[in-house]
């Protein structure tokens, strides 16, 4: 009995060791199926036929296949000759499958990557619904345009379609095989900018008294107040602040305005003494 057992133990570890041929679900593009005739990490077929994977699932089983220990089968008998032409990978609702090559008199044959186009073409009438970019040769989308011409369309009812969400995004249509695909762009990140370097030392910064640029008191008749603000030397400014008209008072008094309606604006407070010094590149203040 414990012999039986042990058996039955060992035999499930080693199923769950061979994966089984994953439902190819998930593709967007042309560009996410591959052809191959792998049918599994063990599968003992020594005639396999070509079949479209979805390249991640193809990928993820060939990894765990590497470790797994499978018997080579004895493989004697030619294989049948099957009358199948060239194939290709495409993307058919979400699943990977292999079509045929097309036909060099087919609008859909293609040569080179120049013959390919984008493409959100959803029938001479439209769609309700936003459609995701696809590939096909410039001829097919020449035929859709002339095609169209002919054809009157009744203005679209909308109301009560629920879409589902998609988010168009940029293809690269390609030429594989013959046919046109769609192959994600390759998206290159910028490195980071440089840390900006306002100083290198502390006589390289000054201390402004200007407050902000946008800060409402640039718009105001009072003027405005001293704020200290630690800035590179060749950006220090006059402060923006007027006397009043007699010349008395605080140096950074308010101005009393531009005109008889002007509203009485009082003395502004000392910014105090502070000065500017230079830290990791960049202009501070330090009080004295």
């Amino acid at each position: 009995m414990r012999l039986v057992f042990a058996c039955l133990l060992v035999a499930s570890f080693a199923w769950a060791d061979v994966p089984s041929r994953p439902l190819k679900v998930g593709c967007s593009f042309d560009g996410d199926c591959v052809l191959t005739t792998f049918e599994g990490c063990c599968s003992g077929n020594c005639c396999p036929h070509t079949s479209a994977w979805l390249r991640s699932d193809l990928e993820q089983q060939q990894r765990r296949c590497a470790v797994i220990d499978c018997t080579v089968p004895e493989c004697t008998s030619p294989c049948p000759k099957v009358d199948e032409g060239p194939k290709v990978a495409v993307c058919v609702a979400g699943r990977c499958e292999a079509h045929d090559r097309q036909p060099r008199s087919n609008p859909d044959f293609c040569a080179s990557d120049a013959e390919c186009v984008s493409s959100t073409f959803a029938g001479c009438c439209g769609s309700c619904c936003p459609t995701q970019p696809f590939a096909v040769t410039r001829t097919r989308a020449a035929l859709d345009s002339q095609k169209c011409r002919s054809i009157r369309c009744a203005a679209q009812s909308c109301e009560g379609i629920a879409c589902a969400q998609v988010m168009p995004s940029p293809i690269h249509p390609v030429c594989r095989a013959n046919r046109c695909v769609a192959e994600r762009p390759e998206v290159v990140v910028p490195p980071p900018p440089p840390p900006s370097v306002e100083c290198r030392a502390d006589r390289d910064c000054g201390v402004d008294l200007n407050p902000p640029p946008g800060n409402a008191c640039w718009s105001s008749p009072c003027g405005c107040c001293p704020t200290a603000r630690a800035v590179p030397v060749e950006q220090v400014r006059s402060p923006p602040v007027r006397r009043s008209p007699t010349g008395q008072g605080s140096p950074f008094g308010l101005s009393q305005g531009n005109s008889a309606n002007a509203p009485s604006c009082g003395a502004c407070p000392s910014p105090g003494s502070a000065a500017a010094a230079c830290a990791a590149g960049r202009c501070v203040l330090r009080g004295r």
